[in-house]
């Protein structure tokens, strides 16, 4: 399911975008050959919608305008609004076709382009939003597929441990490194390596901590910018593994597997 989600996003973000262009594409069609002419607003019709318990009022305008001939049209427009977008009486170019003048519109930004701009603008964020949560769990689901080979330690009294499997539903993704914690531990100091993620969909972060390292990791890690950590992203609570088994302590070889199962 969590992979069908950002698929869900993008088609639908594609959807409104091809929606978009067609509703540029018939606002360039009518106005190859429309013509202009002075109107006058009628009348305001109230609109009201109920949603959410609450009671909303929106004004679509009425216009007139005269044809070459003298004859006389009555149309509504195209785009409610609150606030009203014109007042009763006041002057307004409509642009129409000669074959269909019962079709005509006001002149102006919302009647021509509003519907374009907001599928437009809905469907670029539903197609990053797509893309980025798609990009990110590819990502994270490689770099699982390649973390199921290395095994990973559990968090416990000794940095070394014995191999553990990750949490349910869990991927291994890069994360950022936030920063480096000290604390006085019963043999001396001790150094936690911080990392931080943010869900693109929610935009809920997660501080990730490893267990207390007996040896100050900087050195070895002054050229990274981000951390193996498994978890499971659909889940804010769930335990996470935390890989450090790159990392060696100081005059022993011996590698400092550091990984902390933990929420």
């Amino acid at each position: 399911m969590k992979r069908i989600l950002p698929v869900l996003f993008l088609l639908l973000g594609l959807g409104l975008l091809a929606g978009s262009g067609f509703a540029v594409w018939k606002e360039l069609q009518f106005r190859n050959g429309a013509v202009e002419a002075d109107g006058q607003i009628v009348e305001m019709l109230a609109r009201s919608s109920r949603r959410d318990g609450r009671t909303s009022t929106s004004y679509l305008p009425v216009f007139v305008f005269s044809l070459p001939d003298g004859t006389k049209r009555r149309v509504e427009g195209g785009v409610s609004s609150n606030p009203p977008c014109c007042t009763v009486g006041e002057r307004v170019r409509v642009r129409y076709r000669p074959d269909t003048p019962e079709q005509a519109q006001m002149t102006g930004f919302m009647e021509s382009w509003f519907v374009a701009t907001l599928l437009g603008a809905m469907g670029l964020v539903f197609t990053l939003v797509g893309s980025v949560v798609w990009g990110a769990m590819r990502r994270g689901g490689g770099a699982a597929a390649m973390a199921g080979a290395t095994p990973m330690t559990m968090g416990g009294a000794s940095p070394m441990g014995m191999p553990v499997q990750g949490p349910a539903n869990a991927m291994t993704f890069q994360v950022p490194l936030a920063g480096l914690r000290r604390v006085q531990g019963p043999g001396g100091m001790q150094w936690i390596v911080q990392a931080r993620w943010s869900d693109p969909r929610s935009g809920v972060t997660r501080l990730f901590e490893s267990l207390p390292l007996p040896f100050d990791p900087v050195p070895q890690m002054r050229t990274m910018s981000s951390v193996a950590v498994t978890f499971d992203p659909g889940d804010p609570h769930s335990p996470y593994a935390f890989d450090l088994s790159f990392l060696r302590a100081p005059g022993t070889g011996q590698t400092g597997a550091v990984v902390r199962n933990g929420t």
